[in-house]
């Protein structure tokens, strides 16, 4: 009987931990249901912050900003005294060099008015607006570009400065900071409570100094120049403009409306034609900016990591852009070899530069010498010289200071012990003993210092008063005699005395 109910009871003990096995089982599902529950509420909570902190439409003011920038858009009366009075700002800043000059014209320039137009215009469909902002904006260019133009023909600089040169050519940088700088303005521009952006962007985007430069280049006729900034000014400004329709696109701006349908088509085939004119030249110009980039980068790569000669040095190089890009690399030291610039060549390949010119100017070289650099890469070179020599003298003065040094210490420490303590006890009747030592003082302001000491011991026959009246004399002495000011003579007085 005993067996038969032990028998019986395992059914039961199995059903018990089958029954305890489905209850762990549906709590572990249930805990995994609340945890992917509580997550994916904690992404839409998280979601709905990010959201409401980005919101751009929350403040903003529609009526208040179309009616601000279409005031802004015109250039004629004060507008353009304004525009005039800031080009001569500028082109005084970049002919001296001088960079709050220019950016001082920057807070004044009126030239953000018709890129913002343009881009607001074509935002809302609007053809009359885009019209006044093409025109103002070609007003602005054309009196701005003369306006420059007679002040670098009056002006007695002609040297091109480091502020007038950083504004002939733009760069991926440029177009960035053209992108969000535009974005920064409409932003700032639609809100009901101004701020101080507006400020901020007319110095990020810098439309003034590219047109100064275009003015310089007309009237150096260095027409490289005129291109290059004339190309930068061009590309922020369709960046500007882009960012602006972009922003006014997505505020919902109101679109306008037009009673004529066929008039409605004819205006809208106008504007894609306009922003087709826009968008495609400033396509091509983004992807050029971004390959001339991509080989400036590649190219300086390959000159630091490859030109490295023990007895020859870089004096300059020129890397130039273009259909047929060329490196220029002008040396100064030992002539290198046909192979190793054959070797040179063939390592260009491994830094995707195989379309590129190599030319190696070496000094001394036939008629590659130093005669025939170009003024600017002569002027260069001097001044790399210059630096490198006057780096030089900084490095012989100090170890001048520092062997001076070091030799004041040695003959500080052979002075001669045995002569002087001598004739301190002939001129000084009572001296009994002579010690020297050097003594390591710091005062207040932590400052160490190594102070010669003499300590005399005297006799009894010499009164204090006699022995501080000879103690100074003998302090005075030797100052002379070892041509040191720091020395110093202390009279001791055992505790027995």
């Amino acid at each position: 009987m005993t067996t038969n109910q032990g028998e019986e009871s395992l059914p039961l003990k199995n059903n018990s931990t089958n029954n305890e096995q489905s209850s762990s089982d549906a709590k572990n599902e249930e805990n995994k249901q609340v945890m992917k529950y509580s997550f994916l509420k904690f992404i839409v909570n998280l979601w709905n912050y990010v959201k409401h902190l980005m919101n751009l439409k929350d403040g903003a003011d529609i009526d208040q900003t179309i009616e601000g920038i279409k005031r802004d858009i015109d250039f004629k009366g004060h507008s353009i005294w304004i525009l005039i009075a800031s080009i001569f700002i500028a082109s005084i800043g970049l002919n001296v060099n001088s960079a709050a000059a220019v950016i001082g014209a920057m807070l004044i320039s009126p030239l953000m008015g018709p890129i913002l137009g343009a881009g607001l215009a074509i935002g809302t469909n609007d053809f009359e607006v885009l019209k006044r902002s093409l025109r103002s904006f070609a007003t602005a260019v054309i009196v701005s570009i003369i306006t420059s133009t007679i002040y670098f023909l009056l002006s007695p600089i002609s040297e091109a400065q480091s502020e007038l040169l950083a504004r002939t050519k733009p760069t991926i940088l440029d177009v960035f900071i053209a992108i969000f700088g535009g974005l920064a303005g409409i932003i700032a521009g639609s809100r009901r409570e101004k701020s101080n952006v507006i400020p901020g962007v007319a110095i990020a985007t810098a439309l003034m100094p590219p047109l100064c430069t275009a003015g310089y280049g007309l009237a150096s006729g260095q027409f490289n120049y005129f291109f290059g900034a004339f190309y930068l000014f061009l590309l922020n400004s369709i960046f500007i403009c882009m960012s602006t329709y972009l922003i006014v696109r997505y505020l919902e701006f109101p679109k306008k409306a037009f009673i004529d349908p066929v008039r409605e088509k004819k205006v809208k085939r106008y504007i894609v034609a306009t922003v087709l004119a826009i968008v495609l030249p400033s396509a091509w110009l983004f992807v050029d900016v971004i390959r001339e980039s991509y080989f400036r980068t590649r190219a300086t790569q390959f000159i630091s990591e490859n030109l490295n000669f023990d007895k020859t040095d870089i004096m300059s190089s020129k890397i130039t852009y273009g259909d047929t890009s060329h490196i220029d690399i002008y040396l100064v030291g030992d002539k290198l070899e046909d192979d190793v610039v054959n070797n040179l060549e063939k390592r260009m390949l491994s830094y995707g530069l195989d379309k590129s010119v190599l030319e190696i100017h070496q000094a001394g070289a036939s008629e590659k010498d130093f005669s025939s650099l170009s003024r600017e890469v002569r002027v260069g070179v001097i001044e790399d010289l210059y630096r490198k020599n006057e780096n030089s003298i900084k490095q012989k003065d100090s170890l001048i200071q520092v062997l001076s040094s070091e030799l004041q210490n040695l003959k500080s420490d052979t002075i001669p012990f045995a002569s002087i303590q001598g004739e301190i006890r002939v001129n000084y009747d009572g001296v009994k003993d002579v010690s020297y030592a050097k003594l390591v003082t710091s005062n207040r302001a932590n400052l160490i210092d190594t102070i010669p000491t003499f300590i005399l011991s005297w006799d009894n026959e010499n009164t204090p008063l006699e022995k501080a009246t000879k103690r100074v004399k003998i302090e005075n002495w030797l100052k002379i005699r070892l041509k040191d000011p720091k020395v110093q003579v202390i009279n001791f007085t055992p505790f027995s005395e």
